[in-house]
């Protein structure tokens, strides 16, 4: 629960056969449908940590999955106060001294946030893919409903007025079925680079699909990683942000061993 906020998580405790870490992991969902072609995923990455002697907790935000809430009551700043509402979950129900988190795209920001706002400073904060520039982010989640509508309608879609008025009567109101309420949308537009620091964390570790491309972005942001802070590709090319997302089955296992790898490091590293 997060006040009135009824949320469902699944939390695993460490593997019966597995040495103990001592060290929670939370997995923080991105938005929409990116959430639910991820959900493989998370699942599969939540089996692995607990296997690895990690309790681990996933959970849904409001508004979104089996958690309480209609599509359009989800939004960013209700969402990382579910993930510190779960983060308290997981700490209360394992008791680990440590703990560090996960986020895929817009889950990323959540996770940061969380750990911002943390009593306990997070060990480890992974960022897969994040989203470091919101309104672009939103450019792009719009894109995609246009290609899958003129996808869903063939030529009708730029030939008639009137269908592109009944399906998307307002084009930045929602993403591929998923709605983004003006307040949303405020939040998300204020997703900037600089965003990153301070980082929250013992180690912050971003997976990006280019590492170019996402220095230059910090450049010219004026943002300057500190030591604690590594970039590295993710070695995917996914489109997270797509209708069909039901149909695909997603885990990048090097992902995986990464986290469990970072995980593994000493806290001094």
């Amino acid at each position: 629960m997060n006040g009135r906020r009824e949320l469902v998580g699944i939390y695993l405790e460490p593997a019966a056969d597995a040495p103990p870490q001592h060290h929670a992991v939370l997995l923080c969902n991105p938005f929409g449908q990116e959430a639910i072609r991820a959900h493989r995923l998370y699942r599969v990455m939540a089996d692995r940590l607990s296997a690895a002697g990690h309790p681990v907790l996933r959970f849904d935000y409001y508004g979104s999955g089996d958690s309480a809430g209609d599509d359009d009551a989800w939004d960013l700043l209700g969402s990382i106060g579910d993930a510190q509402a779960a983060l308290a979950e997981l700490r209360r129900r394992s008791q680990a001294p440590r703990w560090s988190a996960m986020g895929l795209r817009l889950g990323g920001t959540i996770a940061l946030e969380t750990a911002r706002r943390a009593a306990l400073p997070a060990q480890v904060l992974l960022l897969i893919e994040p989203v470091l520039n919101g309104m672009a982010y939103l450019d792009s989640l719009a894109a995609s409903s246009l290609v899958a509508l003129n996808r869903g309608y063939g030529v009708r879609w730029p030939l008639s007025a009137r269908l592109r008025h009944t399906m998307l009567p307002t084009p930045q109101a929602e993403a591929l079925g998923f709605a983004i309420s003006p307040a949303c949308r405020t939040q998300i537009e204020a997703v900037t680079p600089d965003r990153l620091l301070p980082v929250p964390a013992g180690r912050l570790s971003l997976l990006v699909p280019s590492v170019e491309s996402t220095l230059q972005t910090l450049a010219q942001a004026d943002v300057d990683l500190p030591a604690n802070a590594a970039i590295a590709n993710s070695e995917a090319t996914i489109d997270w942000a797509t209708d069909s997302a039901a149909a695909t089955a997603i885990v990048p296992m090097h992902w995986i061993r990464y986290l469990i790898g970072a995980l593994a490091l000493p806290d001094h590293a």
